[in-house]
């Protein structure tokens, strides 16, 4: 997640040593128009883990018909994901990023599009996108020649959604889409999915492009239920009553939730992906349980992965099951499809990334091998495995050890021993540890 940084100087360092230490363009001019003498407005966020991988600096737009101009500098997927998820519903952004790697990210959370750059918003190596976070509204119509001459709009200048509604029906088209979205093909025609029960409802208003919330007539005997509903009103987030019965059309989780919250959500090809320079990535072959597969996104999740690769036909990460077990991974950590896992190996290796697959049938345990970055790890099939096409093109293989009279773990279980070794090396590798936090600098 974000964080704010609070001193003016520190936030210039650190977007500066960003700038250096991932790009090589001129942005002299560009730090000096965001750090400029009036500093009224100016907000900054980093995020990361252990060390600076992102930061978004913004300030009330002064010049173009925008409400808050961002300039965005990420190192990786993961990083710019934070930072997106952070921004303001309701308000009109232009944002400045550096990479056009980004824009499909933009492009998932926002409605909005890329623009050409122009006068007085030009600069060297950044690409323009204006657009209004997904869940609070669409983008209003504002040609290249409006956006540019101005004048700036207000904060939340949208207009917001309508109030909630008392649904009674199955035929309501709002029901129709959430039936649509208990299943894969609805999903991704309609870029949602679904999360039940309160704590996902919590954590979705706090951290994803919600559209709107569905709660029956239990959630009001919850203390915390109140809460929840004024949170979701505070926020601009239409709150629609139904019955038990309609909730229980929707979705066949017993006994019925309280609560569903429609996110705004892609699942994008790998062939998308922009591995960053010390990533550690991982991927899943063929996981067919959703449950393991969400367990598997917490974990990865918790561990700082920048990014997890689902490979083959498996189990599809929006499936309810799948977004319950995860605990809110789902939608906030960059989540990428793959058809074809060992051409993809193949591609990652070129790219000089370390490839570790994990297996029983191997004499070198995780404890005994080299795991350097960028380094991806890949575990497999409950069941079966990694599939020996996999196995064939990784970099290397290894086991964890166990005991006698085991010779297996739950896959979201071994992913966390591998993942948090990884942790546990980077962390106590000096030139990785956790710096000084600049927030507090």
């Amino acid at each position: 997640m974000a964080v704010v940084i609070e001193n003016p100087d520190a936030a210039r360092s650190a977007l500066i040593d960003l700038l250096r230490r991932e790009y090589t363009f001129d942005h002299d001019a560009l730090i000096a128009d965001v750090f400029g003498a009036d500093q009224a407005g100016l907000c900054v966020l980093a995020s990361g883990w252990g060390s600076i991988e992102g930061v978004l600096a913004s300030r009330p737009e002064t010049r173009c018909a925008a409400t808050t101009r961002a300039l965005v500098v990420a190192a990786h997927e993961r990083a710019l994901r934070d930072l997106l998820l952070a921004a303001p519903r309701g308000d009109v952004l232009l944002f400045l990023v550096v990479g056009d790697w980004t824009l499909p990210t933009l492009a998932e959370l926002f409605d909005g599009r890329e623009v050409a750059p122009h006068p007085p918003v030009s600069y060297p190596g950044i690409h323009l996108f204006v657009g209004v976070r997904r869940g609070s509204g669409a983008l209003p119509v504002i040609d290249d020649n409006t956006l540019f001459r101005g004048p700036p709009l207000a904060h939340a200048a949208l207009p917001r959604p309508a109030d909630g509604q008392n649904l009674s029906s199955a035929r309501d088209p709002m029901v129709a889409r959430l039936r649509d979205l208990g299943n894969a093909a609805g999903r991704r025609a309609r870029s949602q999915f679904l999360a039940e029960g309160p704590l996902l409802a919590f954590r979705a208003l706090d951290d994803l492009p919600v559209e709107d919330l569905f709660y029956t007539g239990e959630l009001l005997r919850d203390p915390a239920g109140t809460v929840l509903l004024r949170r979701a009103a505070d926020l601009g987030v239409p709150a629609h009553r139904i019955s038990e019965g309609l909730m229980g059309l929707i979705t066949p989780t017993r006994p019925i939730p309280s609560v569903i919250t429609a996110i705004w959500g892609q699942l994008r090809n790998v062939a998308d992906y922009r591995p960053g320079r010390r990533a550690v990535i991982l991927a899943t072959e063929q996981i067919n349980n959703p449950e393991n597969l969400g367990m598997t996104l917490r974990t990865a999740d918790a561990a700082g992965v920048e990014a997890v690769i689902v490979a083959g036909s498996g189990a599809d990460p929006f499936h309810r099951e799948c977004v319950r077990a995860a605990r809110g991974a789902v939608g906030r950590i960059p989540i990428y499809t793959c058809a074809d896992l060992p051409t993809w190996i193949g591609q990652a290796r070129a790219q000089g990334i370390h490839v570790v697959g994990a297996t029983g049938n191997v004499e070198r345990t995780l404890y005994d091998a080299d795991l350097p970055l960028p380094l991806m790890i890949i575990v497999g099939n409950e069941t079966e495995g990694l599939t020996d096409a996999t196995l064939a093109v990784c970099s290397s293989l290894v086991r964890i050890p166990m005991a006698p009279g085991q010779d297996s773990l739950n896959v979201g279980v071994a992913a966390g021993v591998i993942l948090y070794d990884i942790v546990r090396r980077r962390l106590c590798d000096r030139h990785l540890a956790p710096t000084k936090n600049p927030t507090t600098a």
